[in-house]
């Protein structure tokens, strides 16, 4: 299939989106939306149901796209969370692809879909989609399927468009409810999903994660010395630089106030959280140019680990929380490890301190 990294849709009114199933930036979209098959939004339920009745159409989906998987936000007529078809043949990834709607009257009939394994099977005969756009982006598409050969109507086409742009909009409230305003990290609510769904991965992957609470030194002297205009720079200042040193599959997330907490993925070991509480004190100890002039702004930062998926979340963080106060004890930026016991290892460890 063709890969387009940006077109004009018409459901975006002219403006650019970012398009094609395997573009990177599409897919770390579709990754941080964490939309998930059967997630049973009342919103995206009544959008299919709407197309059901309103389009008579047995089969109705809104489909995530990622590469050669359809993962289905709501559905109706699947009867699964998500299917594994091939994006050559799949009728959505051309959607994403192209950022346009799409009609295939005759699916057996069509020189490529005909290949398609439900098409193959006879339980679809014709579709129409159109795109799933949420902040420039189309994550998938909205769509409808019948058994049999179908010329769509004018009037179908025109209420499928409709109740696409309406299952954006839902994405796009859904988004700003879990996204921090000031900053656009996630917020608590989304970090907390993404925190659970990082213990749930332990018990396949094995591994460790890390959980960091970084606190900034005396903002509220920054805010009453420089006003509040200057202390939202130096959270947003804080948020880029948090996000420049972490890596694809870690989370920064804005609390509130002038609390970050960062989560950690992937570590092979206690010694790759250090690193990376290093390398954020080091980035947060830069010059920071206050009203033209260079200052240092402090940061304290706690953290603790995790090899095992039955770890509380609550007690994660409060282990964190409590390591992040013990560093603001430390003269200058400091980093401080909660005491942890790893689940199978025999390894336990008090706190450290990295003073910097």
């Amino acid at each position: 299939m063709t890969e387009l990294a940006v077109n004009s849709s018409p459901a975006s009114s002219g403006e650019s989106v970012i398009t094609g199933v395997r573009d990177s930036r599409r897919l770390k979209a579709v990754a941080d939306a964490d939309l998930r098959g059967g997630m049973a939004d009342p919103d995206l339920e009544a959008v299919v149901a709407t197309l059901r009745l309103a389009c008579a159409s047995p089969i109705v989906v809104v489909n995530i796209v990622s590469e050669d998987r359809q993962t289905y936000a709501a559905e109706i007529g699947v009867g699964a969370e998500c299917t594994l078809v091939s994006d050559s043949l799949s009728f959505c990834a051309e959607v994403v692809d192209t950022g346009q709607p799409m009609t295939v009257p005759d699916a057996a009939a069509h020189p490529v879909y005909s290949q398609n394994p439900m098409v193959l099977s006879g339980a679809i005969g014709s579709y129409a989609g159109v795109p799933l756009i949420d902040n420039g982006v189309v994550l998938g598409s909205v769509a409808i399927f019948d058994y049999q050969a179908r010329e769509f109507s004018a009037e179908v086409l025109d209420i499928l468009q409709h109740q696409g742009k309406l299952a954006g909009s839902v994405l796009a409230l859904r988004r700003s409810a879990r996204m921090d305003s000031l900053t656009g990290l996630p917020n608590r609510a989304l970090y907390g999903d993404r925190l659970l769904g990082a213990l749930a991965r332990l018990e396949r992957t094995g591994g460790m994660i890390s959980v960091m609470y970084l606190d900034i030194d005396d903002f509220k002297i920054i805010n009453d010395t420089f006003g509040h205009g200057v202390g939202d720079e130096v959270l947003l200042e804080t948020g880029r630089r948090l996000a420049s040193v972490l890596r694809s599959a870690d989370t920064v997330a804005r609390f509130g106030g002038d609390e970050f907490v960062l989560l950690c993925e992937e570590l092979s070991g206690v010694s790759d959280a250090e690193q990376l509480a290093a390398r954020v004190i080091a980035a947060m100890a830069e010059p920071w140019d206050v009203h033209g002039e260079l200052r240092t702004v402090r940061a304290s930062l706690g953290f603790a680990v995790t090899a095992s998926f039955t770890t509380e979340p609550s007690a994660l963080l409060a282990d964190a929380d409590a390591a992040m106060y013990s560093a603001k004890s430390v003269p200058g930026s400091a980093s401080v490890m909660a005491p942890i016991a790893l689940s199978g290892t025999g390894y336990d460890r008090g706190n450290g301190v990295a003073p910097q």
